[in-house]
């Protein structure tokens, strides 16, 4: 018997359901859905498990295995085998910040702990009753079961390398049908991991936000390897890890500037593999890659943000990666335009940039000449640290240099970061709040992103009172990407996410601290709508995680944070198998800081390097209710000149 609308659109047999039939937790989602079907998921690494409820109603039930339909915007190919209670295949699919060249396959093998019926393969054409194999980007297959079955059970593993190990994950990770269990040891799991920071204290609103953060930070890179360490690589074969874990699916542009600082703070083993994937990319693929989907690199957003990532892992204590190897794909893809990663370039119009020291504009839609160049230099400046610590002062020298040239950028008279074409002239009719020459920004939001050399950029602008008033007018509004409203603070997007803390090195430390709370207050909540925008695979959540601890990362590719005051009274840090207890008597209410003591020592200069931070066992910040106006020494910045 054909079931019920198969041949319909999905629209058609898709099931209604409301939001307050819904319990959702980490590894645990459940719905009672308005035809009164019940459904309780729990997820493993690798697998999953699955229960559905039916009503008894007298009639057949019937579970569609829709494999033309997923997350990405098409399915390329697919192919289905049911035998009797299992069903294996795999799903071609994959797009990135809209390119479709970026694909993957995803095996999986499905068991039922119930016999079906009937069953058979579709499409949106045809129907294969009791039909067992099919392939097409529009196939899909269906289990019916007899009136009398009013609960089913099914759970599937997944893999990148073979249908035979996704049926080996299943195996290994859900050997049972107890999705009870599964449950619990999700719950367990995530207990233990958002348990590297325990907050008491102050408002249950701001706790809320924070471990909503905390997990949303933690998703993602994601495993990538299976339960017997084979993965398929960059070079399209499937190797071995041994020891470790191979993770895949890094947002490098937006990930780069808080997110992995976090995961490498909290989780040195985690870092450290994530490093060495990267590694292993470049040595299989040719270089770094800029945006790892799965196996093949995307080539979303623009830089070279695996410089950042890979520096700012070992700066935050994450070091046990191959980093010489690290620093030679580095160098490779800084120095050699040759350099890909899969078909990509690693650094598009890199012979350009050595030669000119920027990337010229020549009105190519999203490419954002000053954007690039802009990034370039973070990544140059990165290396030059990860250099410095490897003991090659040479190449550390040398990349110092290179990532000063963000001044050929800088126009002296409009006294902003500007575009320039190939012939060194800057783009006419400049307006700071236009994107000309930026990618998803504007010259008032990017003439700040220069984290390395925050004293040179107040310097260029006119000095500290400049750069507050500057300030200021820039963080009276926030950006409206919907109506690019103007030269405002968008911390909806990376570029943003570090400016508030520049008030630290202006001598204005008390505006940082008011300003990161007041975007705490208006634009984050636990809400449905509680994040600005896009969370970029965690990027944005890991802002608010350290805004609300009480210090930020500001500069990609050195250990250290800056100061702001948190949100909580009362912090457990764990960093690796280390706690640090962060105290701030009066928080949230108190907003200023008046001092801040590491272990009883004074902190002058609104800044922790990583070496006091990771070994510190008490953080303490001394609040008021008025601002501290004696803004003491700034914050380090690094310059060739500094060396």
């Amino acid at each position: 018997e054909q079931p019920p609308a198969v041949r319909s659109l999905p629209s058609l047999y898709k099931e209604s359901f409301s939001h307050s039939d819904e319990v959702a937790e980490p590894g645990y989602y459940a719905v009672q859905l308005d035809s009164g079907i019940h459904v309780r998921l729990a997820a493993q690494v690798r697998a999953g498990i699955a229960e559905f409820r039916f009503p008894g109603d007298g009639r057949p039930h019937t579970l569609l295995v829709d494999l033309s339909h997923n997350l990405s915007p098409h399915v390329a190919q697919s192919e289905i085998d049911i035998q009797a209670r299992t069903i294996t295949g795999s799903v071609t699919s994959g797009e990135d910040c809209g390119s479709s060249e970026n694909q993957y396959r995803v095996y999986f093998a499905l068991e039922t702990d119930q016999a079906p019926q009937t069953w058979g393969t579709f499409d949106e054409l045809r129907v294969d009753a009791g039909g067992h194999s099919a392939d097409g980007p529009r196939t899909s297959g269906y289990l019916s079961f007899a009136p009398s079955v009013i609960k089913v059970s099914l759970r599937v593993g997944l893999s990148y390398v073979s249908a035979e190990n996704a049926q080996a994950n299943l195996r290994a990770e859900i050997p049972g049908w107890e999705l009870a269990k599964v449950r619990k040891d999700a719950r367990a799991a995530w207990n233990d991991a958002l348990g590297h920071i325990q907050v008491k204290g102050g408002r249950e609103e701001d706790q809320k936000v924070f471990y909503t953060a905390l997990y949303h930070a933690l998703l993602h890179p994601s495993v990538f390897n299976d339960v017997n360490g084979e993965y398929i690589g960059f070079d399209s074969k499937v190797h071995k890890v041994n020891g470790r874990t191979q993770y895949a699916n890094f947002s490098g542009w937006d990930i780069y500037r808080s997110q992995v600082q976090l995961l490498a703070m909290l989780f040195p083993k985690i870092g450290s593999d994530m490093a060495q994937s990267l590694v292993v990319d470049a040595e299989q693929g040719g270089g770094l890659p800029i945006w790892p989907a799965a196996n093949d690199e995307a080539s979303a957003m623009v830089g070279d943000p695996s410089d950042c990532i890979l520096a700012s892992l070992y700066a935050f204590g994450a070091r046990e990666f191959d980093t010489k190897a690290a620093l030679a794909a580095m160098l490779r893809g800084a120095n050699d335009p040759r350099t890909h990663s899969r078909v990509y370039p690693q650094r598009p119009d890199l012979e350009e940039y050595l030669r000119l020291g920027y990337v010229a504009e020549r009105g190519i839609p999203g490419r954002g000449a000053a954007s690039v160049t802009l990034e370039y230099q973070s990544a140059d400046f990165a290396i030059s640290r990860f250099a410095d610590a490897l003991g090659d002062s040479g190449n550390a020298h040398a990349f110092l240099a290179r990532s000063a040239q963000w001044r050929k950028l800088f126009d002296s008279q409009s006294r902003w970061i500007r575009a320039r074409r190939p012939d060194g002239s800057f783009l006419p009719a400049f307006d700071p709040a236009k994107e000309d020459g930026f990618v998803e920004g504007n010259s008032a939001q990017y003439t700040w992103m220069v984290p390395f050399d925050l004293s040179g950029v107040i310097e260029a602008v006119g000095g500290s009172e400049v750069a507050r008033t500057r300030l200021d007018d820039y963080f009276s509004q926030y950006y409206d990407w919907s109506k690019k409203n103007g030269p405002y603070f968008a911390i909806g997007n990376e570029p943003s996410f570090g400016n508030p803390w520049i008030y630290n090195w202006s001598g204005h430390p008390w505006r940082t601290q008011e300003v990161v709370r007041k975007t705490l207050r208006d634009l984050f909540n636990s809400g449905p709508a509680g994040l600005p925008g896009n969370d970029d695979l965690g990027a944005t959540s890991s802002w608010v995680v350290f805004a609300q601890l009480g210090f930020f990362p500001e500069t990609p590719g050195v250990g250290g944070v800056t100061l702001n005051s948190p949100t909580f009274p009362d912090v457990t840090l764990m960093i690796g198998a280390h706690p640090l207890h962060i105290t701030a008597a009066g928080a949230p209410d108190k907003l200023y800081v008046q001092e801040v003591t590491a272990d009883g020592s004074p902190i002058r200069n609104w800044w922790i390097y990583w070496d006091q931070l990771s070994k510190a066992s008490n953080l303490n910040f001394t609040l008021s209710a008025l601002p501290n106006k004696k803004s003491g020494e700034v914050p380090p910045s690094f310059t060739p000149a500094a060396r």
